[in-house]
């Protein structure tokens, strides 16, 4: 069956896209047919052909975010499910989607994670053929693109909606954490200094300090709001940590064990490998700051514990690094509580009786955010498969010199 080079509406066009889209995503046999129909199309109206894909990736990206999805979220998951070259547009497609928005009706998360993946601001219209253009891409690979995204964000799941929907939220007149970026600094400092060491005790030994200042930093923030006469402000919030596969439920274990001495809750889709966070907001962005850095050096250490065989020669690598990570993230866990347990305990009496109705308000706070954001979620053990790796796991978690006042200099 020939395709009609007659004049077509935009609504045919429209038609084809969502079928398109579909089979390019995942590479049916049926694409090379559905690109070529889109390619008469496009050879016969040009403009109608960008007008109508512009339109549509506009439409989906406005019902990702209507499925929970943030920008960040989108880019990260893209990363792993289409072609580099795909992301270009994908940016080019959100800061169009955001043309329609005005600035103050933009919560200022959202904001920052646009600034963070780079979309300029103010934002511009997609305009595919410019857009190719500029990126010295050809207009078969063009069209290939735009179905692939939009092939992907039409099969985005729901997720829990973290923040406000752009174009409805109400902006705060002062942002909810106070700044301090001398101590932000200064942890971010102690833990570049643990991800560049080649050396394990040290690397710990760093992380610790670095957990130290955070249970600090947040106690001390914790304590200027325990006036009675004030009432604690509800800053709970949700962040979603994306962490590369493999062995994604043991680098989640670790995560957990981060968020949990740091006084928030996770949840993990092994799906997506997404860890989505749940705390106070000065809290989450403590535990994002120390899990994406314990990640990092979790993995060099497994990666120097080599590769692993039975006695009939057969590779047990992969189970033995999900033991190690898991034993790891187990261990750590212990000692990142034991040194968050610490700070607390160093509290003086005086101030700990005002300290204690402040952090059970936090928990209560925390505890129905997250109630309310995953109503059914389920509790699943992992087994241990490889008695090798779990004991190097603990090994390695154990070679850590933890006692920051020993080991580093404040």
């Amino acid at each position: 069956m020939g395709v009609r080079l007659d004049r077509v509406s935009d609504d045919e066009i429209l038609r084809l896209l969502p079928i398109a889209a579909a089979v390019v995503a995942v590479r049916d046999d049926r694409a090379d047919a559905e690109l070529a129909r889109l390619g008469a199309y496009d050879e016969r109206d040009q403009g109608q052909v960008d007008r109508c894909l512009q339109g549509f990736l506009t439409g989906l990206l406005r019902t990702t975010w209507e499925r929970g999805w943030s920008p960040t979220d989108v880019v990260q998951h893209s990363r792993r499910k289409l072609d580099a070259g795909v992301e270009p547009l994908l940016l080019a497609a959100i800061a169009a989607e955001h043309k329609a928005y005005r600035r103050a009706t933009i919560d200022p998360r959202w904001l920052d994670q646009l600034v963070d993946l780079g979309v300029a601001q103010p934002f511009s219209g997609l305009d595919l053929t410019a857009w190719a253009a500029a990126a010295r891409v050809g207009r078969y690979l063009t069209l290939h693109h735009a179905l692939s995204l939009a092939g992907l964000l039409q099969t985005l799941p729901v997720l829990a909606r973290l923040y406000p929907l752009p174009g409805t939220a109400i902006r705060r007149e002062q942002p909810v954490v106070p700044a301090n970026g001398k101590m932000l600094a200064r942890i971010r400092g102690l833990l570049a200094k643990a991800e560049a060491t080649e050396f394990p005790d040290e690397a710990e030994a760093l992380s610790g300090k670095a957990q130290e200042l955070m249970a600090k930093f947040s106690l001390d923030r914790a304590l200027v709001e325990s006036d009675p006469e004030v009432e604690i402000p509800d800053d709970s919030a949700g962040r979603r940590l994306w962490v590369d596969t493999p062995y994604v439920s043991a680098k989640a274990q670790l995560v957990g064990a981060v968020a949990s001495a740091n006084r928030c809750r996770t949840v993990v889709i092994d799906e997506l490998a997404v860890v989505t966070i749940v705390g106070a907001e000065l809290d989450l962005q403590l535990t994002e700051i120390l899990s994406t850095s314990l990640l990092v050096q979790a993995n060099r250490a497994m990666l120097a514990a080599g590769k692993h065989f039975g006695r009939r020669g057969e590779s047990r690598t992969r189970s033995f690094r999900q033991s190690f990570l898991m034993a790891y993230a187990q261990r750590i866990g212990e000692r990142l509580q034991a040194a968050a347990t610490a700070t607390q305990a160093a509290v003086p009496e005086a101030d700990a009786g005002r300290l204690l109705p402040v952090l059970a308000k936090r928990e209560e706070q925390v505890d129905a955010l997250f109630g309310k954001l995953f109503p059914n979620t389920t509790t699943r053990r992992t087994r241990i498969t490889n008695g090798a790796g779990w004991q190097a796991g603990l090994t390695a978690a154990d070679q850590a010199q933890l006692d920051a006042r020993r080991q580093v200099q404040r």
